[in-house]
């Protein structure tokens, strides 16, 4: 460096470095979003299961509306 200018090779090195820089930055941000959806996914999918099932037999007839609406409102407690 002379005269406070950086030469052709230090400016290609600084780039390549933030370059880097900016990619991990993304790729830790990606991972980030992608394992927050996935979460709440699961969660979604485990609590609205037992609903489901619920509703499953209703349907088929296998239990009445009483039965139907006592095992929802404990479900929902």
């Amino acid at each position: 460096m002379m005269n406070g200018q950086l030469s052709g090779t230090s400016m290609i090195w600084m780039c390549i470095v933030m370059g880097i820089g900016a990619l991990i930055l993304i790729i830790a941000l990606g991972a980030t979003i992608y394992m927050v959806i996935r979460l709440l996914i699961k969660k979604s999918r485990v609590e609205d299961r037992p609903l489901m099932m619920l509703k499953e037999r209703y349907v088929k007839g296998e239990i009445n509306d009483e039965e139907y609406r006592q095992k929802r409102k404990s479900l929902e407690e």
